[in-house]
């Protein structure tokens, strides 16, 4: 026993349990259990379906550290549902940072890669956060649902690599 360590902690060094009394792997001291499944949806967000397949997504509260990996998660399986195209709402997002930001160009990508359109709602004040984090060209939002899907059936522009078409 060293200096300091209690008695679970002890034996959870000498292999016998973790700290839990459940089995641990050999490097750590890390509770091994099944991975449960993620809650759909989380919070207090939404997901529609419009009549021709278009599923909107309505972000509500924060989009930052604290929510991160259950948004990622949720984002993640929206992928995974078949639609022509995805619109995600942010107007009823309270605060989001640097980590929402990130999750949210994720999920553009990965939307994009399979070939699927994507468009972005945003308030105003949205609208500022995006033009200081120089994304407001990329993410292209609009201000209302008829604008987004009219941009979804516009052409989509040549990505642009290096600041050369």
């Amino acid at each position: 026993m060293r200096c300091g360590d209690d008695v679970v902690t002890a034996g959870a060094r000498a292999g016998i349990c973790g700290r839990h009394g459940r089995e641990t792997d050999d490097l750590h001291d890390n509770i091994l259990e099944a991975v449960d499944t993620v809650t759909w949806p989380p919070g207090e967000h939404t997901l529609r379906r419009a009549a021709d397949g278009l599923l909107v997504a309505g972000l509500r509260g924060d989009m930052d550290l604290a929510t991160a990996t259950h948004l990622s998660f949720w984002l993640d399986s929206l992928v995974a549902v078949v639609s022509p195209a995805y619109v995600v709402d942010l107007r009823e997002v309270s605060f989001f940072d640097s980590t929402g930001l990130n999750l949210l160009l994720r999920f553009r990508r990965r939307v994009i890669e399979t070939d699927r359109g994507f468009a972005l709602l945003c308030d105003p004040g949205q609208l500022r956060l995006l033009r200081a984090h120089g994304t407001l060209e990329l993410l292209n939002p609009s201000t209302t649902l008829a604008e987004a899907v009219s941009g979804l059936m516009e052409p989509a522009p040549p990505p642009r690599r290096n600041g050369r078409p």
